[in-house]
């Protein structure tokens, strides 16, 4: 895969990018990690900002995560580009090579779609795959939330912008 490159695929439950990025995964997966960092690299224009509030339990975490089962809050603009709104995040997955968390509408729980990163090795730094599950999703669900909410051009400018900021600021700036 060459450095423009982007693989794309999409399936009725999931859709998932893929790209080379000029960066090592443990520089990568530390700006994923960072909740506070993800409006930089978010091309679906959905995300606002890291939020301060400790969530509806009370129980959210600040700054970079570092273990699975915490909960992050953020803030979120929806697609009608009217609607803010927050989410609390629930890591399921945290690891040398990936990081996932389960989506929940502020106060509720989780609905059963999962976002998240793998982020492997390569001769160019790192092979990078931003994904969004939705096949735990009941059918109410998805034509309430109207899934795919993101499609894959979005994620794909969110590869996109995720490769721009190592290669604005060089390997190990971004981190």
């Amino acid at each position: 895969m060459t450095r423009q490159s982007i693989e794309k695929h999409t399936t009725e439950d999931s859709v998932s990018v893929t790209a080379e990025v000029p960066a090592s995964p443990a520089e990568v997966l530390a700006l994923l990690r960072d909740p506070a960092r993800q409006a930089e690299v978010d091309g679906s224009g959905m995300i606002r900002a890291a939020s301060d509030d400790a969530g509806s339990r009370g129980e959210a975490h600040g700054g970079p995560l570092s273990a699975e089962g915490q909960l992050f809050v953020m803030e979120m603009l929806w697609t009608d580009g009217a609607t803010r709104y927050r989410v609390e995040n629930t890591v399921t997955a945290l690891g040398p090579d990936r990081i996932e968390w389960e989506v929940a509408d502020y106060g509720e729980e989780p609905q059963g779609w999962r976002w998240g990163w793998i982020v492997e090795p390569s001769g160019a730094g790192s092979r990078v795959t931003n994904y969004c599950d939705w096949s735990r999703t009941s059918s109410e669900v998805r034509a309430e939330k109207g899934f795919p909410i993101v499609d894959a051009e979005k994620v794909a400018r969110t590869v996109e912008r995720l490769r721009d900021v190592f290669d604005r600021s060089g390997p190990g700036a971004a981190a």
